[in-house]
């Protein structure tokens, strides 16, 4: 709710400084006779702030009427940056549009794994991704061409998946498998099936990309792992906070250490609060003001959001988080 009311401030104070400084009408910009060009942007987070799981807070609405024009048009570029990495931005975007009432583009919308369209080197490599939701449409949507499931690989080699009892295969099939060896593993969210998962990640890791061969010595570093989104922990409806991604990251951290004496490493860590994530959202700031046709440099981004202090055993804390970049 401090977000909220955060929020709520940051509009009435941009609207009174808009009101002072409008310009003739002669110098304003053409479907923008009624403001002038900002001098900021908003990132807004998601979940625990807009929602609870699937309930809406009571003011996001409210809120967000503020910084609509008589258009229906935002007066300030905004992003909704979230670590949820389960759908396509058009999809969070349809989401955003049913809980606020106003129209969300799925430009305005920055998933976990949004930064990775920057990241061309890994888009033609084969890569295994890990997370829930369709993510074959979600790797292809961020540039991938050559993307390998879980599913594919459990289908593949059966075997390995063995802790569900209920899911063995009787038999392992008589016919070698050809596949593709794995270049990268792209971690996007938490997944439904943890222990298939952590195991075939872990399988690919010690083969080097190749899970069906025997394993003579251990190649370190292992093949590029990227992670996306590193939250231990998420707000949902129930009265505590959920597990996240970064517990199955922790997860499979400490099973790696385990099993091999070293580090697991990341070629990437993308998501809040990382410096890419934060750069990545600043373009699409910029990208929307150029769009409305607004000349006047963007200087100042204003962060909402929330702040989590599980260190101290503290509870939830909201709070407005302000970046600025001096032109």
């Amino acid at each position: 709710m401090r977000a909220l009311l955060a929020l709520s401030s940051v509009a009435r104070t941009a609207l009174r400084r808009l009101r002072k400084e409008r310009p003739p009408a002669s110098r304003t910009l053409a479907g923008d006779t009624a403001q002038t060009q900002p001098y900021f942007g908003l990132l807004v987070d998601i979940d625990g702030v807009l929602v609870r799981g699937k309930t809406p807070m009571p003011a996001a609405r409210k809120a967000f009427k503020k910084l609509m024009n008589v258009k229906g048009e935002f007066i300030v570029p905004v992003v909704f940056v979230t670590n949820s990495g389960n759908c396509v931005r058009q999809t969070k975007a349809d989401q955003l549009t049913q809980v606020l009432g106003v129209p969300i583009s799925q430009d305005q919308v920055m998933m976990a794994h949004s930064p990775l369209r920057m990241f061309r080197r890994y888009h033609d490599k084969c890569v295994l991704v890990s997370g829930q939701g369709p993510v074959m449409d979600i790797a292809k949507s961020i540039g991938f061409t050559h993307v390998i499931t879980m599913e594919m690989l459990r289908e593949a080699f059966p075997l390995l998946d063995m802790m569900d009892h209920d899911r063995k295969p009787a038999l392992a099939s008589p016919k070698p498998v050809k596949f593709p060896n794995i270049e990268a593993i792209i971690l996007f969210c938490e997944p439904m099936q943890w222990e298939t998962h952590l195991q075939l990640i872990i399988d690919v890791l010690l083969t080097a990309g190749n899970p069906d061969c025997v394993p003579r010595q251990l190649l370190y570093p292992h093949i590029p792992v990227v992670a996306c989104n590193m939250d231990l922990m998420w707000v949902a409806e129930g009265k505590t906070p959920r597990f996240g991604h970064g517990i199955f990251v922790l997860c499979l951290e400490n099973i790696y250490k385990k099993i091999t004496g070293k580090d697991l490493k990341y070629e990437l860590v993308l998501g809040k609060p990382s410096e890419i994530t934060y750069h990545y959202a600043e373009c699409l700031i910029r990208a929307q003001a150029a769009e409305r046709g607004w000349l006047k440099p963007i200087h100042t981004l204003y962060a909402i959001g929330s702040l989590r202090r599980e260190q101290e055993g503290a509870s939830s804390l909201e709070k407005t988080a302000i970046f600025s970049e001096n032109q």
